[in-house]
C-alpha cells in the first residue's frame, strides 16, 4: 500500500516536470499573445497543472467534483488530441531527425490520457456535466474561431497550438470538437461505473479521509 502511495507522489513529481517542459514549449506563443488568452493557449500543461492540483487535494482528503471532472476530461481530451495531431501530421513529425522526440511525446501523451482516468469522481450529476462541457466548448471556440492581434500586430485566428501546416486545420477543428463531446460523455458515464484501474483504490481511500466538500 505504501508503495502505491509512493507511486502517486512520484506521478505528481513527473507531472511537475511535464508542466515546466510544456510551458517552455509554448513560450513563444504565450509571449506573443495577450495575457487574457494565456489560459486557452498551453492546453496540455494547463490541464496537467489542474490535474496535479486536484490530485493533491484529493490525496489530502478534499474532493471538489467539478474540478476533478474538468481535470480528468482535460487530461483525456488533450492527451488524445496530441496523439491525433502527431498521427495526422505523421509526415512531418515522424520523418527526419524529429521522429525521436515525436515518439517520446506520443508515449508521454498516452500516459497523460491514462492519468485522466484516475481522477473521474463518483456519481457526477447533470450540473457537473453541463458546466464541464460548456467550459471545453468555450476552449474550442477560442482555439479555432477567436481572432486577435499578437504582439507583432499580426492578426491570428485561434489559440490552438502551432501546427506544421494549415492545410488540415479544418480536420483538426472537427476532431477537437468531437473529442470535447466524447471525453465529457465518457468521463460522465464512467463516474457511475466501477472501472478497475491502477491506483484507483488508493485515490478512493484518500477521498474518505475527510468528508467530501460539496461543489
Amino acid at each position: 500500500m505504501k508503495r502505491s502511495w509512493a507511486v502517486l507522489y512520484l506521478l505528481v513529481a513527473i507531472n511537475v516536470l511535464g508542466i515546466i517542459g510544456g510551458y517552455y514549449f509554448y513560450y513563444d506563443q504565450l509571449a506573443s499573445s495577450p495575457l487574457y488568452l494565456w489560459p486557452f493557449i498551453p492546453d496540455c500543461p494547463v490541464y496537467v497543472m489542474v490535474f496535479t492540483f486536484a490530485l493533491l487535494l484529493t490525496l489530502c482528503g478534499y474532493e471538489l467534483k467539478l474540478l476533478n471532472y474538468i481535470a480528468a476530461v482535460g487530461m483525456m481530451k488533450y492527451g488524445a488530441w496530441t496523439l491525433m495531431a502527431l498521427l495526422l501530421f505523421s509526415d512531418r513529425f515522424f520523418s527526419g531527425p524529429v521522429w525521436v522526440i515525436s515518439s517520446v511525446l506520443f508515449i508521454l501523451h498516452i500516459g497523460m490520457f491514462s492519468e485522466g482516468l484516475l481522477l473521474i469522481p463518483k456519481r457526477l450529476n447533470i450540473f457537473h456535466f453541463s458546466a464541464g462541457f460548456l467550459w471545453f466548448i468555450i476552449n474550442d471556440y477560442f482555439d479555432y474561431f477567436y481572432g486577435y492581434l499578437n504582439a507583432a500586430g499580426r492578426y491570428v485566428l485561434g489559440t490552438h497550438p502551432v501546427l506544421p501546416s494549415d492545410d488540415r486545420i479544418q480536420i483538426v477543428m472537427v476532431l477537437t470538437f468531437m473529442l470535447s463531446i466524447a471525453m465529457c460523455i465518457t468521463a460522465y458515464r464512467l463516474s457511475s461505473a466501477d472501472m478497475p484501474w491502477p491506483l484507483k483504490k488508493e485515490i478512493a481511500e484518500a477521498r474518505k479521509l475527510r468528508k467530501p466538500r460539496k461543489p
